[in-house]
C-alpha cells in the first residue's frame, strides 16, 4: 500500500500486518543490505515470522533469512529451556505466523522436553519423599527456583499447552503441584499490580 505523506513528492510504503511490525521490517532491511545485527532469543520469533511473511525463502536465494532462522532456532535457542521460553513467550505476539510456521508447537515440545529431563535427574528422591507421605521444602522450591518460574510469562493457554505436553512425556501429576501454584501466585500479583496501577491513574485525572 503506498500513501502521500507531508511532502508532496514523496511517498511511503505502508505493509499491513507485518508480523513484529516496523522493528521487523528494520531487522529484514539491515538483513537485506548486509547490516550487521545480532540474531537472539528476544527477536529470533520476530525474524522467523516475518521471514515467512516476506517469503523471504531458499526458492530465492540461497542462505536467505528463513534458513537462517530456522538454523539460529534449531542450533541455539531450542537446545536452551530459557531462550525456547523466551521464544515462546514471544511468539504469542506474532500469532497466527508463529503457530502456521509451528513455532509455538516446536518451543513447547522443547521446553516439555527439558523439563522434563530436569525433573528426572531428581525422581528418585522426590518419589521417595513422595512415598513416605510427607513433602520435602528443598525438591519443590528446587523445581520453582530453576524452571517453573520461566513459564510464569507465559499466557495461560500456553501455559496450559505446555504442561499437557510434559505430562504427555511423563511428568508425574504431584510434581506439577509447585509449578501450577507459583504460576497462580504471579499472575495474581501482577493482577493486583495493575489494579493498583490503574486506580492510581484515575486517583491523579
Amino acid at each position: 500500500m503506498v500513501s502521500e505523506v507531508n511532502h508532496p513528492n514523496t511517498s511511503a510504503i505502508e505493509i499491513p500486518d507485518v508480523p513484529g511490525g516496523a522493528e521487523a521490517f528494520e531487522l529484514v532491511m539491515k538483513y537485506c543490505y548486509g547490516i550487521n545485527f545480532e540474531i537472539t532469543a528476544e527477536n529470533i520469533a520476530m525474524l522467523r515470522c516475518v521471514a515467512e511473511y516476506l517469503e523471504m525463502t531458499e526458492d530465492y536465494t540461497v542462505g536467505n533469512l528463513v534458513s537462517r532462522a530456522e538454523a539460529y532456532l534449531e542450533e541455539v535457542a531450542l537446545q536452551s529451556l530459557s531462550a525456547a521460553v523466551t521464544v515462546l513467550h514471544k511468539s504469542e505476539e506474532l500469532l497466527p505466523v508463529s503457530e502456521k510456521v509451528k513455532l509455538v508447537s516446536r518451543c513447547i515440545d522443547a521446553v516439555a522436553y527439558m523439563a522434563c529431563n530436569d525433573s528426572q535427574l531428581r525422581s528418585s528422591s522426590r518419589t521417595d519423599n513422595y512415598q513416605e507421605g510427607f513433602s520435602s521444602s528443598s525438591q519443590p522450591n528446587a523445581i520453582v527456583d530453576w524452571w517453573a518460574e520461566e513459564l510464569t510469562v507465559l499466557r495461560i493457554d500456553t501455559f496450559q499447552r505446555v504442561l499437557m505436553a510434559m505430562k504427555a512425556r511423563g511428568f508425574k501429576q504431584y510434581d506439577l503441584g509447585p509449578v501450577i501454584m507459583l504460576y497462580a501466585q504471579k499472575s495474581l500479583r501482577g493482577h493486583l499490580r495493575q489494579r493498583k496501577e490503574e486506580h492510581g491513574t484515575k486517583g491523579r485525572a
